[in-house]
Parts: structure tokens; C-alpha cells; sequence
């Protein structure tokens, strides 16, 4: 008695055929996928990218140049206003006070204001005697007010009285 050895071939279950199929399939698809991508949508992609670098390159001319210069002359005569206004006198600051500092009685006119000497200058008029006397008081007793002078000072018959008033202010009103 003889024994035969055969080799039996073993079959593999149809469930791994079918995946080996789908993972076959699959890379087949990622080739298709990647050499459409890579022979059709990249020569487009670099066509445009081309183009778009040349026409950033026709921007750079002369004239760019020319208003990008022009644009910083501007910025910096802008910067020089900034600068000159934020370190400029705020005049409004002066009337701002000296409409507090003012009696309600007495009219001013004439109110001219130098900022450069923080000097203001002004004609009043009111009805009486004891207006003027009354906000000689009130100027006193303000601490912005560096110095004042009254003169020209005329009482008519009917009491009304006219006056030149000058203030000088101290720096700090005006910052």
C-alpha cells in the first residue's frame, strides 16, 4: 500500500477574492485620479500661474513707481500736519474757559486771540459800574489767568460803562 501525497489546493473564501477585486479597483482609480490631475489640471495651473506672474510683472512700471512715490511724499506731508496740529495751541480750550470766566451782564466783542504770546484782547460792555468791578473779582480768582490789564475804561451818564479787557493766559490752558 502505497500512500499518494497530494497536493489539495486550497480555495480561498470568496469574501477575499472580493476584496482583493475592490483593492485592485481602487488603486486603478487612484492612478486614473492622479494622472488626470497630473497631465490635464497642472499645464492649466501653471499656464495661469504664468500668466498671473506676467502681469504682476507689467504692474511694476514706471508709473507704479512714479504714484508709489508720489503716495509716500503724501503720507509724509500728512504725518508733518499730524504732528504740527497735535502740537499746536487748542485755542478753543481759551474760549471754552473764558466763557465761564465771563459775567453774564457784560457784552465782549473785538476777542482777538494771539496763540503765540497767549494773549487776548477784547472791548466789554455792560450795563453798570458793579458788573466790571464784580468780574475784576471772578479774574482774580482764576489760576489759568497769568495776567489781565483793564483800560480805556468810559462810564457815560446813563452808568453804562465800556472797557478794553487783555488776558494773558498761563501755557498749560492751551495744551
Amino acid at each position: 500500500m502505497a500512500i499518494d501525497i497530494e497536493e489539495t489546493k486550497k480555495e480561498r473564501p470568496k469574501s477575499k477574492n472580493n476584496l482583493l477585486i475592490i483593492l485592485v479597483l481602487i488603486l486603478i482609480v487612484s492612478f486614473i485620479i492622479y494622472f488626470i490631475l497630473a497631465f490635464v489640471f497642472m499645464p492649466q495651473k501653471e499656464a495661469e500661474v504664468k500668466r498671473l506672474t506676467a502681469e504682476v510683472a507689467s504692474l511694476n512700471t514706471v508709473a507704479v513707481k512714479t504714484n508709489i512715490n508720489e503716495l509716500n511724499m503724501a503720507k509724509m506731508f500728512i504725518n508733518d500736519f499730524r504732528v504740527l496740529l497735535e502740537n499746536s495751541p487748542k485755542v478753543s480750550k481759551f474760549f471754552d474757559s473764558f466763557q465761564v470766566w465771563s459775567h453774564p451782564q457784560i457784552e465782549y466783542s473785538n476777542i482777538r486771540f494771539e496763540s503765540a504770546s497767549r494773549k487776548a484782547t477784547m472791548s466789554g460792555v455792560t450795563s453798570t459800574n458793579r458788573n466790571l468791578m464784580e468780574q475784576i473779582a471772578i479774574l482774580d480768582n482764576q489760576e489759568a489767568i497769568e495776567s489781565y490789564e483793564l483800560s480805556n475804561i468810559i462810564i457815560d451818564e446813563t452808568g453804562k460803562t465800556t472797557f478794553n479787557l487783555v488776558l494773558i493766559v498761563k501755557p498749560n490752558l492751551l495744551r
